[in-house]
């Protein structure tokens, strides 16, 4: 009996190999689900819960942000999920499995991992890192359809020229050129395998192609976005110190008419008391005069009335 286990948002239990990706999800939450795609491990995840809009994070990196704040730029991969230390976890956990990693051929990152033949074959023998991997198998899927098609021509172009030889070899008389349109058949259809072959490399690369700068395009507009937000916020920052300035201003020019009053009140306090001494010291003049005035009569009488000295002889 095969292992079950529950879906990491249904909770109904399903065989293991029925759940898929890191969050373990059946088929049918996969399908319904919205995915986003995380701000700083750029890869994409079903949104189970509610996200930050303007940051959508993966559970882990929304854990680490919690406990460690912004990250870095990771020193292999580039994405800004290095949140402790240089390397992301998912570089770190790589690294330890496979060792050193070597040049990405899709984006020259010193980020791709060597995991065996079997994990290269499935990107057609690519040397990609974990973000390319994930690139180039979403366009694999996404050109399933164009596969498909392409296939279903080959065939029925197989199976009417298969037919056309077939009737051509019953006539005895036309066995030798039946067998030259069966050539020529065979050949045909070779070159058109080939062609077809080449047709789809070719498509793949400018899907591939068109999807990188979509996703750059993408990234410049959630930096422009960032940006205006920088903006906005350093605009409030400057309204308010703004208003603080005036709002200092304001006191200290109270401040410095209320001192102006208050010394002007001083010196008006100050001269009226100098009025007052002055007034004070007139009076005391005039008074020393007039009792000087009086005085002086009386010291001549008393010179005059002074008797004089005896004759000693």
């Amino acid at each position: 009996m095969s292992a079950t286990k529950p879906c990491g948002n249904c909770n109904i239990k399903h065989k293991t190999s029925e759940l898929s990706g890191p969050q373990h999800l059946c088929k049918e939450c996969r399908r319904n689900l919205p995915q986003e795609k995380c701000t700083f491990c750029c890869i994409e995840f079903y949104v189970t819960s509610t996200v930050n809009k303007s940051k959508p994070a993966c559970k882990k990196c929304a854990e680490y942000y919690t406990k460690f704040g912004d990250p870095k730029n990771c020193e292999w991969c580039k994405s800004p999920s290095a949140f402790k230390g240089t390397k992301c976890f998912q570089c770190k956990t790589a690294e330890e499995k496979y060792g050193k990693p070597s040049r990405c051929e899709m984006c020259k990152n010193t980020a791709y991992f060597n995991k065996g033949l079997e994990a290269k074959k499935k990107v057609d023998n690519k040397s990609l890192c974990l973000l390319c991997t994930l690139k180039y198998k979403k366009e694999l899927h996404r050109s399933g359809k164009f596969k498909r098609s392409s296939a279903e021509i080959i065939a029925n172009k197989g199976s009417s020229k298969s037919r056309k030889v077939k009737a051509e070899s019953d006539a005895s008389t036309s066995l030798q050129c039946s067998d030259i349109e069966v050539q020529v058949d065979i050949c045909g259809h070779g070159g058109l395998d080939d062609k077809d072959g080449h047709e789809r490399g070719s498509t793949m690369e400018a899907i591939l192609l068109t999807t990188q700068l979509k996703e750059e395009i993408a990234a410049l507009r959630r930096q422009l976005d960032q940006r205006d937000r920088d903006l906005i916020e350093k605009g409030k920052e400057y309204n308010e110190l703004r208003t603080e300035m005036w709002e200092q201003e304001k006191k200290l020019r109270k401040k410095l008419s209320d001192e102006n009053m208050e010394h002007e009140k001083r010196v008006e306090g100050l001269q009226a008391i100098i009025m007052e001494l002055k007034t004070n010291n007139s009076r005391l003049l005039k008074l020393t005069q007039r009792n000087s005035r009086k005085s002086a009569p009386t010291v001549l009488k008393a010179a005059l009335i002074e008797p004089e000295p005896a004759d000693s002889s």
